[in-house]
């Protein structure tokens, strides 16, 4: 039986329609719908929250555990439990309001000569959580726009493993049609605000991990996420003119080194410049955990499964970097203060201040080496409390909690950057105090404090005075393979002598991962 359903999408209202039985979740994705699920549905993480009202499925206590007794009476339903009875009503943030993206990025110096050298170029970064797209005059190189989004692929999973299995379960051609559709959209809104539309774009690079280039160009991720690990492409090649349907731009998809090595870290390197110096190591500390070092001559790359952590996700009260979101902390006169993305009261918490409060935690004695919460810790009594039966440590009079399953999912994420770096060095022989310098790359890169970051042991302390950070290095790199032609030899370079290291069987990152555990 068909039912009438009201969807309220960031307070605008639409009307649809609903079988019996269909879970809100996948209404949500049949209407195109952005709704964070970084579980992708698989009732783990409690995230896909929604007011909702009417005719649904009974509550079950597997979904009340997620929520709070205030929740439950003003409405709130998990969108992966719910079902639709009858005729209801469903109202949905999709968190995109106030979300902070990078989008500013250091670029190495290049020469300005462009493949295309007439009407306009877009240059564009998917990344897991994000999208951001730059629009160029390519006759002179000026910026003319940018526009960002959240990737509007985040109802289908938090990271590349829940997209993939996703589509190996319904078929990827969902998630390439929601990519499809933002990156047309965000051309279509940056040419509108100059003038022009989308018949005067002639040149476009599109860069990402090899999973989001493959669900872009419609190819089968499913030998990304199984031994031996193969991707059916590692691009550098242009993308079917039809799959955008840009009516006179060529889109040009940039090399790939590896499964887990995408197009995103080739571009960072080449807007590093990285390539120029003796020693240097790259890291974008995102899901993947993508990371790069320059010795001798050579590139050594890994990813390491970081996991969605760092953009908050899998917290008890974590959230993306949005308007409510706690996203510093810092201790002042004995006082724990923090500061709140938009102003207001804190909805949450974001990556960035959960490593400055655990940092905090950590020093003070509240956390201790191995991540347990010290409830006879001097201070206690001060910042602790109780979460499900279990030590948890209060972010000053905000009402956000660092629960102990956050700590272990902290330690799980920033032992496996940690790991990482330490296997690349071990495996090339190159000593840490060799490094010249560490690019951070990425929006968390971007934002975590590096002292805080050091504090819990994800960046050694010896490279803290190394850090340079250089923003979306991805998106800038695909600028510069828009602009130049010596880029596009650079990055033939890169390619070149580029060699994975792989983590999933190698010993040295196993004990390095269990080491790097300890704060």
């Amino acid at each position: 039986m068909i039912h009438p359903v009201v969807l309220r999408i960031n307070g605008k209202k639409q009307e649809t329609a609903a079988e019996t039985g269909i879970l809100l979740s996948e209404l949500i994705r049949q209407n195109q719908i952005a709704l964070p699920m970084p579980c992708a549905g698989n009732h783990t993480c409690g995230k896909c929250k929604v007011k909702a009202s009417g005719a649904l499925s009974p509550m079950t206590a597997q979904e009340r555990a997620f929520l709070s007794e205030r929740e439950i009476a003003s409405g709130v339903r998990l969108a992966c439990f719910a079902a639709v009875e009858g005729a209801c009503e469903l109202a949905v943030d999709t968190g995109d309001a106030g979300s902070q993206i990078q989008s500013s990025a250091v670029f190495a110096e290049f020469p300005i000569d462009p493949p295309v050298k007439a009407g306009c170029g877009l240059a564009v970064d998917i990344g897991t959580t994000t999208v951001v797209a730059y629009l160029y005059d390519l006759a002179d190189g000026k910026l003319l726009g940018v526009q960002s989004g959240m990737n509007a692929q985040r109802g289908f999973g938090g990271d590349v493993i829940s997209r993939i299995n996703y589509s190996n379960e319904h078929g990827l051609e969902p998630l390439q049609a929601a990519i499809i559709e933002q990156i047309r959209q965000q051309a279509a809104d940056a040419l509108a605000a100059c003038g022009k539309s989308l018949a005067d774009l002639r040149s476009a690079v599109i860069t990402g991990n090899t999973t989001m280039l493959h669900l872009l160009a419609g190819l089968n991720p499913y030998g990304i996420a199984v031994s031996p690990f193969t991707p059916v492409s590692l691009f550098g090649t242009e993308l079917s003119p039809e799959i955008l349907s840009f009516p006179s731009a060529r889109v040009y998809l940039p090399r790939c080194i590896s499964s887990y090595v995408g197009a995103d870290i080739t571009c960072s390197i080449l807007a590093s410049d990285m390539m120029e110096q003796q020693t240097a190591l790259l890291i974008d500390l995102g899901t993947n955990g993508e990371m790069a070092l320059r010795y001798q001559g050579r590139l050594y790359c890994c990813s390491t499964a970081a996991g969605p952590a760092f953009e908050g996700a899998g917290m008890q009260m974590g959230m993306t970097a949005v308007d409510g979101s706690i996203h510093k902390v810092w201790m002042a006169d004995g006082e724990l203060r923090y500061t709140v993305l938009g102003g207001g009261s804190a909805a949450g918490i974001c990556g960035s201040g959960v490593i400055d409060a655990v940092s905090i935690f950590v020093k003070a004695g509240l956390i201790d080496d191995t991540g347990r919460i010290e409830e006879e810790a001097e201070g206690y009594s001060r910042f602790g409390t109780e979460f499900d039966g279990f030590p948890a440590l209060k972010i000053g009079e905000s009402g956000v909690l660092i629960t102990q399953q956050d700590v272990r999912k902290l330690q799980l994420a920033k032992s496996a950057i940690a790991a990482g770096v330490l296997t690349l060095l071990s495996e090339s022989g190159c000593a840490l105090e060799e490094i010249e310098t560490l690019y951070l790359a990425g929006g968390f890169g971007s934002y975590v404090d590096i002292h805080s970051a050091s504090g819990i042991g994800l960046v050694p302390k010896a490279l803290v005075p190394k850090v340079k950070v250089i923003g979306n290095g991805a998106g800038a790199g695909a600028s510069m393979l828009l602009l130049s032609r010596a880029a596009a030899e650079r990055e033939e370079e890169i390619a070149a002598c580029a060699g994975e290291i792989g983590l999933s069987a190698n010993p040295t990152f196993m004990d390095h991962y269990v080491e790097q555990m300890m704060f």
